[in-house]
């Protein structure tokens, strides 16, 4: 496992990043599974994990808190908070207090029982020019990941890594089988041949699949920020 300073903290972070949303009712609804799950991402090297308060009701906080008995002094935990968890006033926001209550639950658990097709089927609608064009990329990459010897999964959280502006990909298995396989690519380093071939796949700054664009990163666009240097690229 490579590890990088997070930020200006001084912090040591693995380059990869368990997150919890998968644990929990919209995932794996199997506590102690769940448990040895992000035990086996401990034990081999991560130590940097993520979460958030409205992942299934805050349950996937509750079950990073029972893991990590006993191993929370190695372990540099990140939660979310701003999102509405339940009526009435000062039950969402980024206040002081309700950052500190430990009582911020309510939401029912959605019910994710049919798939994601199911739910939102616009989106996976390969008729649509939007998924199309989102389909025949993802197939370039396949193309690219298979070329290279790798996963599809194990490109994409090698190319996250290459950033110069990212510090630690977040990864988010829902079953062990899926932790072994993003983390067999733990290693795995891209060279300029494979990032090009990237750029053009998806030019930088360009968003294929636009229902996802929330907001355009600078670090996108410049291309000053694309690469890493090249002894930090295999270093970490």
């Amino acid at each position: 496992m490579r590890y990088r300073v997070l930020g200006r903290t001084g912090i040591e972070v693995s380059v990869h990043c368990l997150g919890a949303m998968m644990f929990g009712a919209v995932g794996d609804a199997d506590h102690d599974d769940c448990v040895r799950t992000i035990h086996a991402a401990l034990d081999q090297g991560v130590n940097f994990v993520d979460t958030a308060d409205m992942y299934s009701a805050g349950e996937p906080e509750e079950i990073v808190g029972k893991a990590l008995q006993g191993r929370r002094d190695d372990v540099v935990l990140a939660t979310k908070v701003h999102f509405q968890m339940g009526e009435g006033r000062n039950r969402s926001g980024n206040s002081r207090r309700w950052i500190a209550s430990e009582e911020a639950r309510g939401l029912p658990a959605m019910d994710l029982s049919a798939g994601r097709a199911a739910l939102h089927p616009a989106r996976f609608d390969p008729a649509a020019p939007a998924n199309a064009a989102k389909y025949e990329a993802v197939e370039q990459l396949v193309e690219l990941a298979d070329g290279i010897g790798c996963s599809l999964p194990e490109l994409a959280v090698a190319f996250a890594a290459e950033h110069p502006a990212v510090t630690s990909v977040i990864i988010g298995p829902r079953t062990m089988a899926q932790l072994e396989s993003l983390l067999k690519g733990a290693s795995l380093t891209l060279d300029d041949a494979a990032l090009d071939r990237i750029d053009e796949i998806v030019p930088p700054g360009t968003n294929v699949y636009h229902p996802d664009g929330v907001w355009r990163s600078p670090y996108l666009t410049d291309a000053a920020h694309l690469r890493r240097p090249l002894a930090q690229g295999s270093a970490g």
